[in-house]
């Protein structure tokens, strides 16, 4: 093939699978974020623990099937279709959204929309190993990334008026257009990786298949040998994962609590950190694929060690320096994750891969926010120092993760990272 053909083909395919970050996050803020939410509790006049209990069932369910689908996507090699059935769902019960008015109804199609959307993300990061060349895996992450965070921006934007003049319905049909708009291009030109990995020919009956995906997930998940260096990277960044979860659950309390920030001011804020998102994702992409992956993340989580730290000392107007601080470290920690992941794992189980991923995601999802509801019980009496306290102990699990990346070896592994 012609080499400036076959680069161009390789671009298209890097901003088609990057258009699917960007739209996604139309789903992830329009709907998880700010409307969906804001149509329950106050137009509704629904208790939020509804909207919680909506969330917190897709999340189990999406925690349950992510390691079996990914598994068995692995079996097929069809990630590909695997997104385009997740991302359909996604978009089919988004647009439903925008045409009841049924609280109860409309919290099962969300819990839908939004079980559809998290698993799709799976698939979707496993298809970035048929885009990116073996040595910029970090840039093109990045550049996924990057579009991402810009999606939020734009989602922020483009909704608001459609809010203002047509109400919250309105905004949920434009969320599912949107979404699959931007999903398209990677639907369409992104393929399959075509490589020695390939399904073999199966005979046996579909529960039979089933069973066989379950022992192999289940000789994963015991097999000390199988995963080695990517299990032991799990269990370290685990611990990373419970502060930044609960940094970007409670963060919005905090500003209001400590820094005293109106509703206008916490917005204003979400916007310029989501800008230095956007540069922390295309910046660490170019620094890791330079520096590698596991010294740019242990770089990440100290520059999340200086941001607690800023935010437990200072005041306002210093909170213009946490939301910088807070955005490049988000955006360059979901970057250098997602290469490592697909560095560290074997090319014919990405799916699986990922999808164990998810599933440590979404348990330190429940620690973190557990151990500061705990820890917060007891120093809440204090006012804003307990606050200052509270936030400022999520540094102990930056340096467990920190302490643990540096105990990884990987000299003796056919992988550099």
């Amino acid at each position: 093939m012609n080499p400036l053909k076959n680069k161009t083909k390789q671009n298209i395919s890097i901003l088609s699978w990057s258009l699917y970050d960007l739209a996604n996050q139309f789903f992830i803020l329009n709907v998880v974020s700010l409307y969906f939410p804001r149509w329950l509790t106050v137009e509704k006049g629904s208790p939020e623990i509804f909207y919680s209990l909506a969330f917190g069932f897709s999340m189990i369910l999406v925690a349950i099937f992510a390691p079996f689908l990914g598994t068995l996507s692995d079996k097929q090699n069809k990630h590909k279709a695997f997104l385009i059935l997740f991302t359909v769902i996604s978009i089919i019960f988004t647009l439903l959204l925008g045409m009841t008015s049924n609280v109860f109804l409309c919290l099962i199609i969300f819990a839908i929309a939004n079980f559809g959307c998290q698993e799709a993300t799976i698939f979707y990061n496993s298809l970035m190993k048929t885009v990116a060349p073996k040595n910029k895996l970090g840039l093109v992450s990045g550049i996924g990334k990057m579009f991402g965070y810009g999606g939020a921006v734009l989602a922020l934007y483009l909704t608001r008026p459609v809010v203002t003049h047509w109400g919250y319905p309105a905004t949920f049909l434009v969320t599912g257009i949107m979404f699959l708009i931007f999903s398209l291009p990677c639907i369409i030109f992104v393929k399959d990786l075509r490589s020695k990995y390939k399904p073999k020919p199966n005979n046996v009956s579909g529960k039979e298949y089933i069973l066989q995906t379950f022992r192999q997930l289940k000789k994963t998940l015991t097999d000390n040998d199988k995963f080695q260096e990517l299990k032991s990277f799990f269990k370290a960044v685990f611990f990373g994962l419970c502060a930044i979860n609960t940094f970007m659950l409670f963060m919005a309390v905090y500003a209001a609590k400590v820094f005293g920030l109106t509703e206008t001011q916490l917005i204003s804020l979400l916007a310029f950190s989501t800008i230095f998102a956007v540069a922390g994702s295309f910046a660490s992409g170019f620094i890791s694929d330079f520096f590698g992956y596991k010294k740019s993340l242990i770089g990440v989580f100290i520059l999340w060690i200086i941001c607690l730290c800023t935010a437990t000392c200072l005041n306002q107007p210093f909170h213009w320096l946490v939301g910088g601080l807070a955005g490049i470290s988000v955006g360059a920690t979901w970057v250098i994750l997602r290469a490592l992941v697909i560095k560290l794992a074997p090319e014919d189980e990405l799916g699986e891969a990922f999808g164990l991923f998810n599933l440590i995601t979404y348990a330190s999802g429940i620690v973190g926010p557990v151990y500061w509801g705990l820890i917060l019980l007891y120093f809440t009496r204090f006012g804003s120092a307990g606050y200052r306290f509270s936030f400022f102990s999520l540094v102990l699990f930056f340096i467990i993760t920190i302490v643990l990346l540096l105990k990884m070896d990987n000299k003796s592994s056919r992988k550099k990272y």
